[in-house]
């Protein structure tokens, strides 16, 4: 009857990870093993199709690859809510934080090797976690009622993740977990340990070995153990593609492939849509169809602060999972930055001509012409609109234009390779454009001012690829304000 119970507490613990903790579940019919290793898992990465382990997500990386941790460079809270399949309910809360100083990371800077390094001594995170799976009711061999039996589980791990080369990073977790089935406890202790792999910028590679055993107590303790591999191909600052797969000891094998759109500020991470959607295949197929198929999620970030993410996994006949994650990060890293670059030219006036009479000597007096350059930055995102900090920087040049009355401003309109020729082209126009209605909104006559767009045609600096986010993209979406005298 115990083995009974155990065994159901497993198809429970596998639909209510779903996709997410594979490496949890064991299916060798009859076994002793542990009912549930939790590893809880993420809404994000549900959502996906579990296919993240070369996905960085921060501290959630504790349950995937504990080598992420070290591209942790902000203090973060995760709490994650599972529920459905009856009565059972999951909650799992995780903290990381990176430790020593975080260098060399540049926000928002998807496609670059030094981008969010992370702490000089990696990333540090916990979690803790709790399953209630309900109650069952029990019979005895006879066939009479034999009560009901409750059923739960406690679960904490500890991890550690650190850069050991410039594109390599390893990392460690220490698990323990406490189960309750049929009145008689089962608790086991295991470790993962991890890896991440920069091939290219944009290309990530991931390896896992998970639950290898330290110990355990109880009847004949057996964890299922073994590999995840995967990869992350971020295509752009929107569009990331994760492919994995698991292989495991006695246990369920899995390919995994997901997806993840993001749709709106993403540069300054404020009010961001995530679209995601994933899809699993096991095999051999234990007999739960149920855990083979799409999964999908939304996801919201508010501010650079606060996250929140749901997932849904339709299990078949065995109804859906619902998974929401509320995320909290501070302690950030401020990206530094560059203010509006101010170049002064001195401009000496012309000489009279010989014939006209002189009254005392030329004075060269330097008359001063500024060029104001506008970054990407001090625009809405892929807009005309100035900032606020756009418009401080054209200051100067008003001020010189009021101080010179016969002085003129030219506008010129620049951009990156991202989008087509002729978006690009009507981009620069446009802002240049904005550029010019602010000054003549300052009281500079429109004949003082000429304007034009060259789009993507005069970069500033060589662009590989056109791939957005790169460090020559960010050079070549400006506006450069030039006043002459």
């Amino acid at each position: 009857m115990k083995r009974l119970l155990i065994g159901m507490g497993f198809i429970f613990a596998a639909l209510l990870c779903g996709p997410a903790s594979a490496e949890e579940t064991y299916y060798d019919a009859g076994t002793k093993a542990l009912p549930l290793q939790q590893a809880a898992g993420t809404a994000r990465a549900t959502a996906m199709g579990s296919a993240v382990v070369a996905v960085p997500q921060g501290a959630a990386s504790l349950l995937w690859n504990p080598a992420g941790l070290s591209r942790m460079n902000c203090t973060e809270i995760g709490l994650h809510h599972n529920s459905g399949l009856g009565d059972t309910v999951q909650e799992t809360a995780i903290i990381g934080w990176p430790l020593g100083p975080v260098k060399n990371c540049k926000e928002n800077c998807f496609n670059c090797k030094e981008s969010c390094k992370g702490g000089a001594l990696g990333g540090l995170a916990a979690s803790l976690g709790y399953v209630n799976y309900g109650s069952f009711s029990g019979t005895d061999d006879l066939g009479f009622d034999a009560g009901s039996y409750h059923a739960g589980d406690f679960s904490g791990s500890l991890g550690w993740g650190a850069r050991l080369s410039r594109d390599l990073s390893g990392g460690i977790v220490l698990k323990g977990n406490q189960s309750s089935f049929a009145g008689k406890n089962y608790s086991a202790f295991s470790g993962d340990i991890g890896f991440l792999y920069t091939i290219i910028p944009a290309l990530d590679l991931g390896l896992t070995y998970s639950n290898l055993s330290l110990g355990s107590r109880g009847d004949d303790i057996r964890l299922a153990s073994g590999f995840r591999v995967g990869a992350a191909w971020t295509m752009d600052r929107h569009l990331i593609l994760a492919l994995a797969g698991e292989l495991q000891n006695k246990s369920v094998n899995r390919l995994q492939m997901g997806a993840e759109y993001l749709i709106g500020n993403t540069e300054n991470k404020v009010n961001v849509i995530a679209l995601r959607a994933g899809y699993q295949a096991n095999y051999p197929n234990p007999q739960l169809s149920g855990l083979t198929g799409l999964t999908l999620g939304l996801g919201y970030t508010l501010t650079r602060s606060v996250a929140l993410d749901y997932a849904m996994v339709p299990t078949g006949e065995l109804g859906t999972s619902h998974k929401f994650s509320l995320s909290y990060k501070f302690d950030c890293p401020k990206k530094p930055r560059r203010p509006a670059v101010v170049v002064a030219v001195a401009v000496a006036p012309k000489p009279k001509p010989a014939s006209a009479p002189i009254a005392e000597p030329v004075k060269w007096v330097p008359i001063v012409s500024k060029e104001v350059i506008l970054e990407d930055s001090h625009f809405d995102f892929d807009s005309a609109i100035l900032r606020p900090q756009g418009m401080a920087a054209l200051h100067e040049n008003v001020q010189l234009l009021k101080e010179n009355p016969n002085g003129v401003v030219s506008v010129a309109g620049y951009t990156s390779k991202m989008g087509t020729e002729e978006y690009n082209q009507g981009l620069s126009e446009r802002r240049a454009a904005a550029v010019e209605a602010f000054f003549v909104k300052e009281g500079i006559a429109p004949e003082r001012i000429t304007t034009i767009g060259y789009g993507e045609t005069r970069p500033a600096e060589y662009e590989a690829t056109s791939t957005e986010g790169t460090d020559a993209a960010k050079a070549n979406k400006r506006v450069v304000s030039t006043v002459t005298p």
